[in-house]
């Protein structure tokens, strides 16, 4: 049972790393979109949408002063 509890812990900071400190340390960041996107965005989108947003790769945000996204 503590087992279970601790690899819940663990998966839970993972989640929370990616979600608040991986989108702003480049580091942290490209390693994140390359080891752990792919297996989160199996559970959420929503989880990496930081990270790809701050890296370039996301695409879906509307721009805000009209023009096209380059």
């Amino acid at each position: 049972m503590r087992l279970v509890i601790l690899l819940l812990g663990l998966l839970g900071g993972l989640v929370l790393v990616g979600m608040l400190v991986a989108p702003y340390q480049p580091g942290l960041r490209g390693w994140y979109l390359q080891n752990a996107c792919p297996y989160l965005d199996q559970f959420s989108q929503d989880i990496c949408a930081a990270a790809r947003r701050e890296a370039g790769q996301g695409g879906t945000q509307p721009s805000t002063s009209g023009e096209p996204k380059r």
